[in-house]
């Protein structure tokens, strides 16, 4: 006896278990777990007190300085 444990995404999810249930049903058994959310990536900085850019006056203008020496020697 072996157990198979998978994880699918929703557009394939039916065609799966439509296989497994055409199969023998004395030698399969199909255990069902709920739906799983994806975790979220994603970081709320609301929550921290980011002090290294502070003195920066006009974001933009920094970014276009920095940018410009990676484009000196072209």
């Amino acid at each position: 006896m072996h157990t198979i444990k998978l994880t699918v995404e929703d557009s394939v999810y039916s065609h799966i278990i439509f296989l497994l249930k055409s199969l023998n049903k004395k030698d399969i058994k199909i255990i069902e777990d709920k739906v799983t959310k994806t975790k979220s990536t994603s970081i709320d900085f609301s929550k921290y007190k980011v002090k290294a850019f502070q003195e920066i006056e006009d974001p933009v203008q920094w970014q276009q300085k920095i940018r410009e020496e990676w484009n000196k020697d072209e």
